[in-house]
């Protein structure tokens, strides 16, 4: 399921830090009336999430798969 490995793993920390500064941009430069939107954020957020964690487990997938 989680463990702390996660932690250990450079494609993790690459992808956070590149989601962390797309994140910071998307907010600087989105326009006000566009995020006052009641359910725009939390779809945002939603979809940032998923495409975080799908984007690390293929690439973990295929890089192990690679090795063997």
């Amino acid at each position: 399921m989680w463990s702390f490995s996660t932690f250990k793993d450079k494609r993790y920390w690459i992808l956070l830090i590149t989601a962390i500064i797309i994140f910071v941009l998307f907010a600087v430069f989105t326009p006000d009336y566009i995020l006052e939107k009641p359910y725009f954020a939390p779809f945002t957020m939603l979809i940032g999430v998923a495409l975080f964690w799908s984007t690390y487990h293929l690439w973990k997938y295929f890089g192990e798969k690679e090795v063997k």
